[in-house]
């Protein structure tokens, strides 16, 4: 399985396991509030999970792996220069990432037509970043199995 993949999949499991996200597509087409997240050991890091509906029953889901929210520069900023985990990837510029997060990556998780993370292997996985010194460490993380869904799978209109 893909590292990025492997994350989610973690990710994805830790938020069922907590009761935060459900598998159960949300009646009617609409984005909902499900929006939220946790903070959670991830493969043994600390790591920050994050989920926004983003309409037609999906969730967009990221992970934040290796993350030390003490380093990163906009931990104390005031107003929209704060980071709010409301995005895929940390408000930071990419060139701060290394003093703070190890790894990020987000998928759709797709509960209408099917419940799986959209796409194969690195298909469908944006906000991407992954710090050198935890590639291996990545590449180390056993193939996890998901909790009620699958890994992978495709979007049909």
């Amino acid at each position: 399985m893909d590292g990025y993949r492997k994350l989610l999949v973690l990710g994805v499991n830790e938020a069922i396991k907590q009761g935060r996200i459900s598998l159960a597509a949300p009646p009617g087409d609409a984005p909902t509030d499900e929006d939220g997240r946790l903070f959670a050991c991830i493969a043994g890091y600390p790591s920050v999970v994050l989920w926004n509906s983003i309409s037609v029953g999906e969730l967009r889901v990221s992970v934040w792996w290796n993350y030390d929210h003490s380093k990163h520069p906009q931990a104390e900023s005031s107003g929209n220069a704060r980071e709010m985990f409301s995005l895929g990837r940390p408000l930071a510029k990419k060139a701060h990432y290394p003093k703070f997060v190890g790894a990020t990556a987000s998928a759709w998780l797709e509960r209408k037509t099917g419940k799986h993370l959209q796409g194969n292997g690195k298909r469908n996985i944006f906000d991407t970043y992954l710090r050198a010194d935890m590639k291996e460490k990545l590449r180390a993380i056993p193939d996890p199995n998901p909790e009620g869904y699958e890994a992978e799978g495709q979007f049909f209109l």
